[in-house]
């Protein structure tokens, strides 16, 4: 039985090639991100309510694309680098939400 906090991956890859489908067509097909360091935090901390609130570290875009880049080109197994790629590619839904509400 699933719960209110489920999600299927088939639905989340659904609801986010929709997403990323609005976005292209309101910027194109390649955006430019027009930015590079943001604040952000870890995986490790944003579900912790047990201590104090954590502290914001940077990211940076440039190291998300990259990032990207190497999944990308990489045909080793990845399963062990997911923990890894996800908060890259936040950071880049995070700029295209942030671009968004620009426009």
């Amino acid at each position: 039985m699933t719960g209110e906090t489920s999600v299927s991956l088939a639905d989340l890859r659904r609801a986010l090639s929709r997403t990323l489908d609005e976005v292209e067509r309101q910027h194109g097909p390649v955006v430019d991100l027009d930015a590079d360091y943001y604040w952000t935090i870890g995986p490790w901390d944003a579900f912790r309510f047990e201590t104090e609130a954590p502290q914001p570290t940077v990211g940076q875009l440039t190291d998300d694309v990259q990032a990207i880049r190497d999944v990308l080109a990489d045909h080793e197994d990845r399963s062990a680098a997911a923990w890894h790629d996800l908060p890259h590619i936040v950071g880049i839904l995070n700029r295209l939400a942030a671009l968004h509400l620009k426009a």
